[in-house]
């Protein structure tokens, strides 16, 4: 068998070509493949941001809408004493000008610590507190109708809100007496009221 040499010499510069040629094309696809993670790292990366940001908006978006759809009714509240701080004084104010408005023979109360209420159904009151205070009223009428006028001028002028959980009327006129005095006292009533009031959790100060 003839061996014959080979001329390396007259092939090297063409293997270093082809070599050189499959290291840069080896660089190649491994760069491009990198330059593929890396973009695809800041996409998501910038698309996270985008999405942070838009949450955002929206939800600032959304809470300058409550605020300006709500505003008005809850700055209805907190002026009507339905919100805030109760106002027992006031109460008591309205119910002595009743009172003397309607020439009642007699008229006094008691009014219990502010107290939490606790609502026999469950009630979503976000970051609110709903507290309620008693009032115990003994009254001595010149008729039935005083006790509604009385209940009507609290409820129409008196801040906060109220509602009445019993009453009692009794008739002072004698068996033998015939018909009633309108100008005495006629009927003892006795009624408890609960007035209820909301206030901020954490018993934060509240301005409107």
């Amino acid at each position: 068998m003839r061996s014959e040499l080979i001329d390396w010499s007259v092939i090297r510069n063409a293997l270093i070509g082809l070599i050189a040629s499959i290291g840069v094309g080896a660089g190649l696809v491994v760069g491009s493949v990198y330059f593929e993670q890396r973009m695809q790292q800041e996409y998501y990366r910038n698309n996270a941001q985008f999405q942070s940001i838009s949450q955002r908006y929206l939800a600032m978006d959304e809470e300058k809408r409550l605020i300006n759809e709500y505003s008005p009714e809850f700055q209805r509240l907190y002026e009507r004493g339905v919100i805030g701080e109760e106002r027992r004084l006031d109460w008591i104010e309205v119910l002595r000008d009743a009172g003397n408005s309607l020439k009642l023979p007699a008229l006094s109360y008691t009014i219990e610590s502010q107290k939490s209420y606790v609502p026999a159904y469950p009630i979503n009151l976000s970051s609110y507190n709903l507290m309620h205070s008693t009032m115990r009223l003994n009254l001595t009428l010149l008729h039935e109708g005083d006790l509604f006028s009385l209940l009507e001028t609290l409820n129409r002028r008196a801040p906060g809100s109220f509602t009445v959980t019993a009453c009692r009327l009794n008739n002072n006129v004698p068996d033998d007496a015939g018909t009633a005095d309108a100008s005495r006292g006629n009927v003892n009533a006795e009624c408890t009221l609960d007035w209820f009031t909301l206030r901020p959790a954490g018993g934060l100060d509240l301005e409107a």
